[in-house]
């Protein structure tokens, strides 16, 4: 062989191995470190896409905690409209209510009868508590009553039977409602 012939031969075979090292080191070691940084990129991506998600949540927990006063006013209305059951059902407080209505739209509320509590068939955390009760007075001062007695006052009730009997210039209405109770205790609510 001629030293020209294995000049060539070392010099292609040098190119082979140069090319082989850096294909070799290629896949072996500086692929690996793209792939390695692509997915931290992604990551990175993600978890900036996650912050953003969580910092909006974080803006609307805030809003939602500038209203906490009128959400703790909303729960302090439920309470007063379904109570928590305790010993007395509060039927007591309630018929101290009726009687000061009554006062106030100038009508006699007595007659009172509460018979034992039934479990709602709806809703079986409520109690439903049958309640009898007579209104004297005139048709005009009762009508306001009961409207209160549906509208406004804080209580949940449920008018289920009215009777009327005018004499005169007296009437009587006779009452059979339901005050509803509830079992499920909720924090309590200072007003």
């Amino acid at each position: 062989m001629t030293t020209r012939r294995i000049d060539q031969i070392w010099l292609f075979g040098g190119l082979a191995l140069i090319i082989l090292l850096v294909v070799g080191g290629w896949f072996m070691m500086i692929k690996p470190q793209y792939t390695s940084r692509d997915s931290v990129q992604a990551d990175t991506a993600e978890t900036e896409t996650q912050l953003l998600k969580e910092q909006k949540r974080l803006t609307e927990l805030k809003t939602e905690l500038k209203k906490i006063t009128e959400y703790k006013a909303d729960l302090l209305t439920a309470q007063q409209a379904l109570p928590y059951h305790n010993t007395t059902n509060k039927i007591p407080e309630f018929l101290k209510q009726l009687q000061t209505l009554g006062l106030q739209y100038q009508v006699e509320v007595s007659g009172y009868a509460a018979t034992g509590e039934e479990t709602s068939s709806t809703t079986p955390t409520v109690t439903e508590l049958p309640i009898t009760l007579n209104i004297e007075g005139p048709v005009d001062n009762i009508m306001k009553l009961v409207k209160h007695l549906q509208t406004e006052q804080p209580r949940a009730l449920l008018i289920e039977n009215a009777k009327l009997t005018v004499a005169g210039d007296k009437s009587e209405l006779s009452l059979t409602l339901k005050a509803f109770i509830t079992s499920t205790k909720t924090a309590s609510v200072k007003s």
